[in-house]
């Protein structure tokens, strides 16, 4: 499109008559003519003026035209306006090439033909008119250009903002990004990717060459999950494990499939996130969980025992209420001592003191304590505070303690032996009461004796006229080492066939008991013996319950899931190759926890009822009564 705005046109000559005659013939063309006589005139609207086209005589007084020609073309602005000589005198082709050497774009003679010199004119106009639309054009995109340039100038800025803060809050988070082409089965990673992943990984990667790494146990979920998510309209989630440099780590990944224009093949992009450590807490909580609760149904199991062990022999309520009371306490002082230790253990020191200063205020009578610096596990530290209290107690209402001038001596000393150390703990009264042996066994001395199968030792009691005497003497590495977390440990069956078990008899049965919770254990004993049945142990420790239980003759066995640090994982084992019938006691309500192969068998939970034992044992007889007629009618088959 031709623009319509008026333009310049400079006319010089010196003869006022023909200025006059060039506006007439150059009328009509939409533009401002300027007139100037003289060179000077010339130069001074050339600086003031846009101009396109210069008509310009060639002879003037001042100045002829070349001159003023090459003058023009030396100033920047103007080095391309259209110059036209107009000349009647210097018509030589020596004038016209010094003409068209000075810069003009036309030479025309005198006289000049009107409608040749307006079209010539017109040409240089339109021309011009053209040249500065093209050059307003061109400045006009030029403007766009920089702004678009500036635009994405500042969009590439804000997007390397972007994806630095996007790595740095991934780097933050330890959270790595994987892109997945179906097509080619590759993989693209983050350089953050090994760190989550815990094991170095190419990018690209071979989708295949990935699998490698993942957990044998995982790896068909996770070629699932990509196949999945490549058609997924939503975030797929899929947590994993793999083998990582530093052992196994849990990964968890979240990814969502994404189309690249019309047609394209779909990819899955996602993020990995090392979870190892939030799997293992949850884990550890559980197991926290599952402790507590174990011990807590322990704990209810041990005063269930105290309570019915104590009515047992109680002459009034009044006297069940305050040895229940005593024995209750005796064991949450101890619960405080193993509390302020973290429950690593007690000193035996301050576990006796404890034991006796109550009774202090009562009597004036001496008693010494003296002992080797011994430290208890929490276990054994329970049943000595019972111990203990029982002691006391006893010497308060009818040993030495009852009289003045009685005294009590506790000590306790290291025994070093090829075998391991053992401790020897006794408990000495004189100048009491004449000792007399009891018409039955109360439970204070049935508690008494127990501290001697809890530590895996003998206990001697003298009733001697001169004073009571009471010692043991036990393993001092089992009993008195520091707490240890429970492992869980299946052991593989033996070749060696093992002895063959007698079928038990119709009312009662020889049943083994394995429980390493003494008060537990005896109230239990009781409960099977009043029933008609034969009690084999109670047994505490594994190594005496692996002898036993491979060794020994009996019909059924309960045994206690957890036996201190360790489990009776391979007691069943044993039980199982000898095909006895059996069932396990436990304070643990949840049984996720127990090794698969132990889940399947029965369970006693803690605390017990007397009519769930007696209904589990009649179950385990009746087991082990079909097992008797099987064996049978094999023998009989074979003869």
């Amino acid at each position: 499109m031709i623009s319509d705005d008026t333009v310049n046109i400079l006319l010089v000559d010196d003869q006022p008559g023909k200025l006059l005659a060039y506006e007439a013939i150059l009328d009509g063309l939409n533009a401002r003519l300027i007139k100037a006589t003289t060179a000077e005139e010339a130069l001074a609207a050339l600086l003031k003026t846009e101009i396109a086209v210069i008509l310009m005589d060639v002879c003037m007084p001042d100045l002829d035209g070349f001159e003023l020609a090459s003058m023009i073309r030396d100033h920047p602005r103007h080095e391309k306006t259209a110059v036209i000589f107009i000349s009647a005198v210097r018509l030589d082709t020596d004038d016209l090439l010094k003409g068209y050497r000075t810069g003009a774009v036309d030479y025309v003679p005198v006289p000049v033909v009107p409608e040749i010199l307006k079209a010539k004119v017109q040409i240089f106009v339109e021309l011009y008119r053209k040249s500065r639309q093209l050059d307003a054009l061109n400045a006009e995109l030029e403007e766009r250009v920089r702004q678009r340039t500036e635009q994405l100038e500042h969009s590439h800025a804000m997007l390397q903002q972007s994806e630095e803060r996007l790595r740095l809050a991934s780097e933050a988070a330890r959270l790595g990004t994987f892109e997945y082409e179906q097509t080619e089965q590759t993989l693209e990673w983050s350089p953050n990717a090994a760190e989550v992943l815990h094991v170095g990984v190419p990018s690209p990667q071979r989708f295949d060459a990935f699998i490698d790494i993942v957990h044998a146990d995982d790896r068909e979920a996770v070629r699932s999950y990509f196949r999945a998510a490549n058609f997924a309209d939503t975030t797929a989630e899929l947590e994993f494990r793999v083998n990582g440099a530093r052992g196994v780590a849990w990964v968890l990944a979240r990814a969502r499939a994404f189309k690249i224009g019309e047609g394209g093949a779909a990819r899955v992009l996602g993020t990995i996130l090392d979870v190892t450590e939030r799997k293992s807490a949850d884990s550890h909580q559980q197991l926290l969980m599952a402790e507590l609760d174990h011990r807590v149904k322990n704990i209810l199991a041990n005063v269930a025992a105290i309570a019915r062990l104590s009515s047992s022999n109680a002459i009034s309520i009044g006297a069940f209420a305050s040895a229940l009371d005593g024995r209750i306490h005796a064991m949450s002082a101890a619960h405080d001592l193993l509390r302020q230790s973290s429950w690593t253990g007690v000193d035996l020191h301050e576990l006796v003191t404890g034991a006796i200063e109550p009774f202090r205020s009562r009597t004036d009578n001496d008693i010494l304590v003296e002992g080797d610096q011994v430290r208890l596990t929490s276990k054994f530290a329970q049943s000595m505070a019972l111990v203990l209290h029982e002691l006391v107690t006893n010497a308060v209402k009818h040993g030495a303690l009852s009289k003045p001038g009685g005294t009590v001596s506790v000590s306790w000393s290291r025994l070093v032996s090829p075998a391991g150390d053992k401790i020897r703990f006794a408990w000495k009264e004189r100048g009491g009461p004449s000792c007399t042996k009891p018409i039955k066994n109360g439970f204070g001395l049935t508690v008494i004796r127990s501290a001697a199968c809890e530590c895996g030792g003998q206990a001697e009691m003298q009733l001697a006229p001169e004073g009571f005497e009471f010692s043991f003497q036990g393993d001092l590495s089992t009993r008195t080492q520091m707490v240890s977390p429970r492992h869980i440990a299946i052991l593989p069956k033996s070749s060696q066939p093992l002895p063959a078990v007698n079928v038990p008899t119709p009312r009662g049965c020889r049943i083994l008991l394995i429980e390493d919770e003494a008060l537990i254990a005896l109230q239990l004993k009781f409960d099977l013996e009043a029933e008609g049945h034969t009690v084999i142990g109670p047994v505490a420790r594994l190594s005496e319950a692996l002898h036993t239980a491979a060794d020994t003759e009996f019909d059924i066995a309960l045994i206690d899931i957890n036996l201190g640090a360790d489990n009776s994982a391979p007691i069943a084992e044993i039980l199982d190759r000898r095909e006895v019938p059996f069932a396990f006691t436990t304070g643990y309500n949840d049984l996720v926890f127990l090794p698969p192969p132990l889940r399947e068998y029965p369970h006693l939970t803690k605390p017990y009822n007397p009519a769930d034992v007696k209904e589990l044992v009649l179950k385990l007889q009746r087991q082990a009564s079909e097992k008797r007629t099987v064996t049978r009618d094999e023998s009989n088959q074979v003869a």
